[in-house]
């Protein structure tokens, strides 16, 4: 995902006492006085993306928790399905608004958004793919990866499979989209600005595509997708744009129309949260009746079922009315400002290594499995947010965040080196306790994330006092 910077001028700066009384200044044209920039940051946005990762954890702990005949779990994880879809329209979105008055220059945009996505998406594929070797089989399974000319050209092979379909978590897929809408989003563009004025037949052809398309996913192919070329596209279509097609040019659209949208949004905003509510209601009765009469759980909350994507688009609505709620009523350098400011600093990061926290987490999950089911969600969510959070905050302070988070690392000057190295020290600490004492293998992570921290720590304190006794 990406945000809009917040564009400002610096304030005037006051003028020099010595020269208040001087000729020159007396009889000088007055100076214009310099105005800030409107804010164009989506403040809305940055609410929606959070609430949004949120719920994509809290869906993948139900996942992993939950039994296939919970029938409220299954409610639950229906709505929270919601979350792929929002990810992409929020994506064609911020896209568009940042792109809608002025020229994009294709290259130029590439090299800017295949750098931000595609290190991260390199990189992480890269661990999971190690990662979920090692957990199967422990080093044994990673040596046998290059113990012979044969092994490796398998390995090799296995690597770019996953990078071609971001197979190599189950979360990947994710980045793989978004870098195929960034790779048609200068025609999207070029489309959009042509047909001005036709845009909402485009979003009915759109849809029409769309809910075919999903009708067909969930029932078996037809005879000429079960062979050949197109039968691999048709088992990975859920690694293309082509499924989610409608809501990312629904969000190029609605930025498009920006002006006119948000105030359509703001004026209407409790009327559609009721209507929203409604359309979400009608479902869980629909979904509550198909798993009385015999359908799978499975079957009625998947994510491609047409009659769902009506759900979803009521979530992504409610969502978007409350984010206006918190646009205009936030105050500028608040705690809940400053928060949900570094929530859409981290919200990226944490998408991606959360994966990892819940992997780490779920062996102390299944050990307490005859524990009531919705207290244990509580409390691995809450675990696994906890050290989601403390994974990305490390990165961020680490060289290499640009390459894991999307984001430049945090500047040096910033941080506080004495209270990162006293964080780090306590993590390696708790991480040795939990390792030796509990045999818990989420120790080792907390204490590789702990000796990164106190690496980083180390590099900035060190940076600090050269630059101190520069200045001396």
């Amino acid at each position: 995902m990406v945000t809009q910077e917040q564009q400002t001028q610096p304030p005037e700066p006051p003028p020099n006492p010595d020269e208040s009384d001087s000729a020159a200044t007396q009889f000088a044209a007055p100076a214009k006085p310099v105005t800030a920039k409107p804010d164009r940051h989506l403040y809305q946005i940055d609410f929606v993306r959070l609430v949004t990762f949120a719920a994509v954890i809290l869906d993948h702990v139900l996942l992993g928790i939950a039994t296939g005949t919970d029938v409220g779990a299954g409610a639950l994880g229906l709505l929270l399905r919601y979350t792929r879809y929002s990810f992409f329209a929020l994506t064609g979105f911020v896209l568009t608004y940042q792109y809608r008055d002025r020229e994009l220059k294709p290259l130029t945009f590439w090299r800017r958004r295949y750098k931000l996505i595609g290190l991260p998406f390199l990189v992480w594929s890269l661990f999971y793919w190690v990662y979920g070797r090692y957990r199967a089989g422990g080093m044994t399974a990673l040596g046998d990866l290059v113990d012979s000319p044969h092994s490796i050209a398998l390995s090799l092979k296995s690597i770019a499979y996953d990078l071609v379909t971001g197979n190599a978590w189950y979360h990947l897929y994710f980045l793989s989209v978004s870098m195929q809408i960034y790779a048609v989003f200068p025609l999207i563009l070029i489309v959009l600005r042509k047909t001005w004025g036709y845009h909402r037949y485009l979003l009915l052809m759109s849809f029409a595509a769309q809910t075919t398309l999903l009708y067909f996913m969930v029932r078996p192919p037809l005879d000429f997708f079960t062979h050949g070329p197109q039968h691999m596209l048709w088992a990975h279509l859920v690694a293309t744009i082509l499924p989610y097609q409608f809501f990312v040019l629904a969000g190029c659209v609605a930025a498009m129309h920006y002006p006119a949208f948000q105030h359509f949004m703001t004026r209407w905003r409790w009327q559609l949260i009721a209507g929203a509510a409604l359309v979400i209601a009608l479902t869980l009765l629909y979904y509550l009746h198909e798993t009385h009469t015999g359908e799978t759980i499975f079957r009625a909350t998947n994510v491609f079922m047409v009659h769902n994507t009506f759900a979803y688009i009521a979530i992504i609505t409610i969502l978007y009315c409350l984010g206006t709620v918190w646009q205009s009523r936030r105050t500028k350098g608040s705690v809940p400002d400053n928060f949900m400011r570094t929530a859409a600093d981290r919200s990226f990061g944490i998408y991606l290594a959360h994966a990892l926290a819940l992997s780490e987490l779920m062996p102390i999950i299944a050990e307490h499995r005859n524990l009531p089911t919705w207290p244990l969600i509580l409390v691995a969510y809450v675990g696994t947010v906890a050290l989601t959070i403390f994974i990305v905050e490390v990165l961020r302070r680490s060289p290499i965040s640009l390459i894991t988070t999307g984001r430049s690392t945090i500047d040096w000057r910033t941080q506080n080196a004495g209270r990162s190295m006293a964080v780090a020290t306590t993590a390696i600490a708790l991480g040795v306790l939990l390792r030796v004492v509990f045999a818990a293998l989420v120790g080792d992570l907390i204490v590789a994330t702990g000796a990164l921290l106190l690496v980083s720590a180390g590099l900035a304190f060190w940076r600090q006092r050269r630059a101190a006794t520069a200045a001396l």
